[in-house]
């Protein structure tokens, strides 16, 4: 398969991009099943025949897409984790960060916990390797927050299963234009976090 982020055959670049645009929408508008290869092209203006210029199969896609969208949430908190400031400040940016991404690309999330389990095992491992690496960091956070007295938590593993909870489930309700923006969302949520975490007096 072509690999994530580079169409076959040298073609552009950013056609590619709009094409796995296009297809993060469809697959979440109608799911990956019932997507076609004609949805595809006519989503981007080709011919049917022009796009297997691109892509063999709609299997090309899935695979890039998980992988692009995760790869954002990594770079995030890469860069939060590694900057000054406490834990419970970095904290919350990074779940105000996990909630925006979410928020602007909710329908990858919504298609990698559904559509993730088709990837070829070879591919499930990449995926779940950034996942784990996430998970990791932010598992980190927590622990330094811990031990540095920020926090009280007996289990910073499953407090950290507890926040990718609250977070990945936002695109079930979140609307754009409605009463809470992303931002404010986070805030709620790190108040509900941070309240369960902080030491008792």
């Amino acid at each position: 398969m072509a690999d994530a982020g580079r169409p076959r055959n040298g073609r552009s670049p950013d056609r590619w991009q709009e094409i796995l645009e296009a297809a993060s929408a469809l697959f979440y508008a109608q799911g990956y099943h019932a997507t076609s290869m004609q949805d595809l092209a006519d989503a981007v203006g080709l011919q049917k025949g022009s796009l297997y210029h691109y892509l063999r199969s709609k299997e090309d896609l899935l695979f890039p897409l998980i992988q692009q969208t995760l790869q954002g949430y990594v770079d995030d908190l890469e860069a939060i984790a590694g900057a000054g400031g406490s834990a419970a400040e970095r904290l919350r940016r990074a779940v105000t960060a996990h909630v925006e991404r979410v928020a602007r690309f909710g329908d990858m999330m919504t298609v990698f916990i559904s559509e993730g389990r088709h990837l070829k095992p070879e591919e499930q491992e990449r995926v779940r390797a950034l996942a784990d690496r996430y998970r990791q960091m932010l598992e980190g956070l927590i622990r330094e927050g811990v031990e540095s007295g920020e926090f009280r938590t007996p289990d910073p593993a499953l407090a950290t299963l507890a926040i990718l909870g609250a977070c990945n489930w936002l695109p079930q309700w979140y609307r754009p234009g409605g009463r809470a923006a992303p931002a404010e969302i986070a805030g709620v949520f790190m108040d509900l976090f941070l309240k369960g975490l902080e030491p008792r007096s």
